[in-house]
């Protein structure tokens, strides 16, 4: 992650720029209440062993004033079906204004957290079991309860007092403060304060290291200014002795950065208006395509903010129960550790404990509530960087869990992302030939990823050596939509929830994605990654990642992590040098397969094969190889068929009868026929027919007539890839 140093002088200017922009140019920040399934039904079908019953449609009132007061998400525009076309609505947001003629800065300085320079060195004279430390820019507190001190280091366990010495500093009106320390292992703080004439003590954590560590106060949001700072105390997270000093604090009166009544902060270039929801941890909530917004009704948003778990955000999975701790039961099943950026199930808060402004570029840092539990807040933080570009938006990502947990490997959302419901169709490049223009796969039948039944249609694994790891949902008919680049990702969850082509940013429906790699959460260390979101036609996304494909190359991903990758060659065994096969991927090779009873017959493009649909008893079609030649019993020996029955499968197995019609054999009779068993698990596989202990194998193939399920229900299918010999 870029970092630079905060000029606090440049940010207050930029920020009442920003600001007066962000005020002229509304946005849908709804809280409507949607299906608080929609991050954590992912949650639920990431874990296959757990019997989620996903799709909760539980109606929660907003909790804050700001989401009371916003403007409520009117969905009058949706539409039934993919191919029907949303109507023209009123905007659910305030009309933006045209943007000037961009003028790009010749240097985009990206956000970061503050950094101070300072010197470790201070003094300290002991008396007795209390010590009087004097330090950087005149700062003096007193020091109890430490273990011992060597030198400029106190030794501390336990929680070690700082009480201060009354100054201008500590005395200063102030909603936030930074201090600058050294630690040999991480810690937990608090700083205690006047509030409204009050005491008032908000809690921290510190990393280990030389540091600058900022943090806002609770009240920051509410615009309640602190004053009288008296003392602070720091013990270690982990049970080990820290050797620890205070070298530094300043306080600050900070600039609250959120546009006139609302919770939302943004900033904007000639192509991008983001906005990041700081009531939810700073939470990506609102993206507005400035060159783009006429190209689909009504969606001036294109992200889903429809609760705290929708939002583009980050979310991690650990442990379910650990000591003290216990995770809670989302949707009838036992949930596990989960920190989300925007909040919790019953939608409280995750709490902003930083900001940092430049013009183009946003840093946030968060502590997120435990999804599972009722305002728990977690002992983690999460830190943003987004930086507006000409042609797209980029994202560093940064996670700390303090919880000193063993968490175990699961699957990691990196990040979770919300789209709207009109973006009907997903795009993904599935091939091991990355940026070479190869072809992409798509699929526009999506179902909802939190049903476990869906999970493996919703998931979709990347090949090892592929770098081409980006993924678009679109309209499949405006060739227009959003896009996400995450280099180092293994796989995809990815699905629709109650699709109606809704264009509402604030509306139930919902698509989402989540590249997925499956880690583990380490205590203390950080997980960091990068990503990028652009916005176009599905070639221009393409482009725009290809122009900028080594912007970062995210191997933290590929740390204590197992992956899921599946290699390269497919793995099933074709057909010998010479042999004859019908490739379904190829439109003349599909043309040999035609329905013949009670079958519909159509060409799935995410998953390159051909679906054979039941729509009755015996369901069949014929295969014919006048396509690719001649197939002759003395040079073929063998059927090789690659396929797929879904996990949706209406019985627990599945029969297939293939009646094999060759010399002068010319239709289905009951001596050709050779019955197998398919296996039902939603992967593909390989079905091998020896033919050459059979009489009836002589002469040249006429045809095959493929009864490709026995005992059926109206809509069971079988999906192949390709029928051949060899």
């Amino acid at each position: 992650m870029k970092k630079t140093k905060a000029a606090v002088l440049l940010s207050v200017l930029l920020s009442a720029l920003l600001l007066a922009v962000a005020c002229s140019d509304g946005a849908d920040t709804t809280d409507t209440q949607g299906d608080t399934a929609s991050d954590t039904a992912v949650e639920s079908a990431v874990d296959t062993s757990a019997d989620t019953q996903a799709d909760s449609e539980t109606v929660t009132e907003p909790e804050t004033e700001a989401a009371t007061d916003a403007a409520t998400d009117t969905d009058t525009s949706a539409v039934p079906s993919d191919s029907a076309e949303p109507e023209t609505s009123t905007p659910d947001e305030p009309v933006e204004t045209e943007p000037e003629t961009p003028t790009e800065p010749e240097e985009i300085v990206v956000a970061g957290p503050e950094v101070i320079a300072f010197d470790k060195q201070i003094s300290v004279r002991e008396m007795g079991s209390q010590a009087t430390v004097v330090a950087n820019e005149g700062l003096s507190y007193k020091a109890s309860g430490y273990k011992s001190w060597n030198g400029n280091l106190f030794v501390l366990n336990g929680a070690m007092t700082v009480s201060f010495t009354p100054s201008d500093v500590t005395r200063a009106d102030f909603n936030r403060f930074s201090i600058c320390y050294t630690s040999t292992q991480p810690l937990k703080g608090t700083v205690t304060y006047t509030e409204n004439g009050k005491q008032k003590t908000d809690n921290f954590f510190l990393e280990a290291g030389e540091n600058t560590f900022s943090c806002l106060t609770t009240s920051y949001l509410d615009k309640i200014k602190g004053k009288d700072i008296s003392s602070m105390t720091f013990a270690s997270c982990n049970g080990k002795d820290a050797e620890f000093a205070l070298c530094l604090l300043k306080t600050y009166d900070y600039p609250v950065y959120t546009a006139a009544d609302e919770d939302t902060y943004y900033i904007q270039n000639g192509t991008y208006k983001l906005g990041i929801r700081l009531s939810w941890g700073g939470g990506i909530n609102y993206l507005c395509d400035l060159k783009n917004k006429s190209v689909i009704p009504g969606a001036n948003n294109l992200i889903n903010q429809a609760d705290t778990g929708r939002l583009v955000q980050q979310s991690y999975y650990g442990t379910i129960s650990e000591g003290d701790y216990k995770a809670g039961i989302y949707n009838g099943s036992q949930w596990r550790y989960n920190p989300v950026q925007g909040g919790d199930k019953e939608q409280n808060h995750s709490r902003i404990i930083d900001i940092v402004v430049t013009e183009h570029s946003v840093y946030v840092k968060a502590q997120p509530m435990d999804w599972s539990l009722d305002n728990k807040i977690t002992p983690s933080y999460m830190e943003n960087s987004y930086t507006l570009y000409e042609d797209h938006i980029r994202v560093d990502n940064r996670f700390v869990d303090f919880s000193g947990m063993k968490h175990p490997f699961y699957h990691q959302e990196l990040p979770a992302f919300y789209t709207l419901s009109c973006f009907n169709r997903f795009n993904w490049y599935d091939g091991s030939a990355g940026w070479t223009d190869d072809e992409l796969s798509y699929r526009d039948d999506l179902g909802f990823w939190g049903d476990s039944a869906y999970y493996d249609d919703c998931t979709f694994l990347v090949k090892e050596s592929n770098t081409e790891t980006w993924c678009a949902w679109t309209h499949s008919k405006k060739d227009y939509g959003i896009g996400l680049y995450v280099p180092n990702a293994d796989s995809y969850l990815a699905g629709r929830h109650a699709f109606d082509a809704s264009p509402s940013a604030g509306s139930g429906s919902t698509n989402y994605v989540a590249p997925v790699n499956t880690k583990q959460l380490v205590s203390y260390e950080p997980l960091a990654y990068s990503y990028l979101i652009t916005t176009g036609s599905v070639s221009e996304i393409r482009e725009i990642f290809k122009q900028n494909k080594d912007f970062a190359d995210n191997a933290s991903l590929h740390e204590n992590h197992q992956s899921r990758r599946v290699p390269d060659s497919n793995p099933v065994q074709k057909p010998a040098e010479g042999g004859h096969t019908l490739d379904m991927t190829n439109a003349t090779h599909r043309g040999g397969v035609t329905p013949a009873h009670n079958a519909t017959v159509e060409y799935d493009g995410g998953r390159r094969a051909l679906k054979l649909i039941a729509k009755g008893d015996d369901p069949n079609v014929n295969v014919s190889f006048s396509k690719v030649g001649t197939i002759s019993a003395s040079a073929y020996k063998t059927l090789v068929i690659e396929y797929m029955v879904p996990t949706t499968h209406s019985a627990d197995n599945a029969l297939c009868d293939l009646f094999i019609c060759a010399d002068a054999v010319t239709n289905a009779t009951a001596d050709c026929c050779v019955r197998k068993d398919l296996v039902v698990d939603g992967q593909f596989h390989v079905l091998e027919v020896d033919l050459s202990g059979y009489a009836w194998w002589t002469g040249s193939l006429n045809s095959i007539r493929f009864d490709f399920l026995d005992a059926v229900t109206s809509g069971d299918c079988v999906f192949v890839k390709s029928i051949g010999f060899k």
